[in-house]
């Protein structure tokens, strides 16, 4: 898994069966409480939702000299972040992610979806896998700033993993050519995509390591936020009509969740129609810019048996979408993993890049 790929135990782990287990089950045992502290990001930006009564915050990196908000002197362009599930631009991905975009010479913003930047947000919900608004408020943002005489209109760029994936490679898919025309969206870069959330979500709650370490871990967290939220917009009155509560809290598993807390805020019917909904892979048709889309085959969270080669050019497509996917690698193992032998002799500061 991605918060493993920096252990030196779990760079390369060839051993099959119990062997390679214990290494990542000595692992887990060691890692530590993540650290909220992060000073990566030059800037902070807090926006206002358009219907005014809740808010996002960017964080900003500049490649170079400061020259106007969300712009360097030299940058090459903007490359938008956006995060995974229960995460934010504080993770080590999104400063690594961040780090290499910049050092390639373009200025960088993450997006912390609503919740998660440290403070929580105004209004019951936040995000979920297919909430895009944020994303499209943003990019509508920086057009609106091209009539400055100090902001250049200069390429954007998406990129995303995980839930970022999925929100980035949707979006796309509902601009189509405005992507470009409307917002000078250049291309994209993602990894992780979940593709069908339907299928992947079995996987997800598989009985056994999956829903041991990775669904129960998650599942902590949103019942956190969903306790919080109870209490600040619903009177901490269990019986509310918003969302199910009881239900939410007694889940055992992410879909159980999922169903209990969506449906109501969002207007799905149940956690299959936001699957339904809301999965990336229905949306591929639509994509009009160039994206790549790196997964791995043994990603423990995906359905192994489900890769829509078919959307992508090597499969017959007209969308311009690229496809990669590594035989090993995990659910983001593969990003900035720890450097073999051979990727030590080349002089470079990332091992892997998007791009």
């Amino acid at each position: 898994g991605v918060f493993l790929r920096k252990d030196p135990d779990c760079a390369y782990i060839s051993d099959s069966g119990f062997g390679g287990m214990t290494k990542v089950l000595n692992a887990l045992s060691n890692t530590k409480p993540a650290d909220d502290s992060c000073t990566f990001w030059d800037e902070r930006q807090r926006i206002t939702t358009p219907c005014e009564q809740d808010f996002y915050t960017v964080d900003i990196k500049y490649t170079g000299e400061r020259k106007t908000k969300y712009q360097s002197v030299n940058g090459k362009g903007m490359v938008v972040l956006i995060h995974g599930l229960e995460s934010n631009s504080n993770s080590s991905l999104s400063t690594d992610m961040g780090q290499a975009y910049m050092e390639d010479g373009y200025d960088v913003v993450c997006i912390n979806f609503r919740g998660c930047c440290g403070s929580p947000n105004d209004t019951l919900g936040g995000y979920h896998n297919g909430f895009t608004d944020d994303l499209r408020h943003f990019l509508k943002l920086m057009s609106e700033l091209w009539d400055q005489d100090d902001f250049d209109k200069r390429p954007v760029y998406l990129s995303g993993f995980s839930l970022g994936a999925n929100v980035v490679i949707k979006c796309l898919g509902e601009l189509g050519d405005a992507a470009m025309s409307l917002y000078n969206v250049h291309g994209a870069a993602v990894t992780g995509a979940p593709f069908d959330l339907e299928r992947n979500i079995k996987c997800v709650d598989a009985p056994g390591f999956n829903r041991a370490i990775y669904s129960a871990n998650f599942l902590k967290t949103m019942k956190v936020r969903a306790q919080y939220q109870l209490d600040r917009f619903c009177d901490s009155d269990p019986l509310t009509e918003l969302f199910d509560y009881k239900n939410a809290m007694s889940a055992t598993t992410v879909a159980e969740f999922e169903n209990a807390f969506l449906p109501k805020i969002y207007g799905f019917k149940d956690n299959i129609d936001y699957y339904r909904r809301t999965s990336c892979y229905y949306f591929l048709p639509g994509v009009a810019v160039p994206l790549l889309i790196v997964n791995a085959e043994d990603d423990p969270f995906f359905d192994p048996n489900f890769y829509p080669i078919e959307e992508s050019v090597d499969g017959g497509s007209n969308a311009p979408i690229k496809m990669e996917r590594t035989k090993h690698g995990g659910h983001l193992g593969y990003m900035f993993h720890q450097l073999s032998d051979t990727e030590k002799k080349i002089e470079r500061s990332t091992p892997w890049m998007p791009t």
